[in-house]
């Protein structure tokens, strides 16, 4: 396992332990309603920017396009 792969585990691993703890207690402190209310909202404009976002680079074509040069046919 290289390096990079064992510190994205490790931030993997850690960030999901701590949306659970975040989850937790938030419902200890806001209630289950209101949490439910907060991950739909966060959920939604996740979805939202997801769709909404440009392409980085715009997509390569599937297959070369030939260029046909203009002039006196032989």
């Amino acid at each position: 396992m290289s390096r990079t792969t064992f510190r994205n585990t490790v931030l993997g691993i850690g960030a999901t332990a701590a949306a659970l703890a975040l989850g937790y207690f938030g419902v200890q402190q806001l209630g289950r309603n209101n949490m439910f209310t907060i991950a739909a909202a966060v959920g939604g404009a996740g979805a939202i920017s997801y769709v909404l976002q440009k392409p980085a680079q715009p997509e390569a074509p599937t297959a070369p396009m030939k260029t046909q040069r203009k002039g006196k046919k032989s």
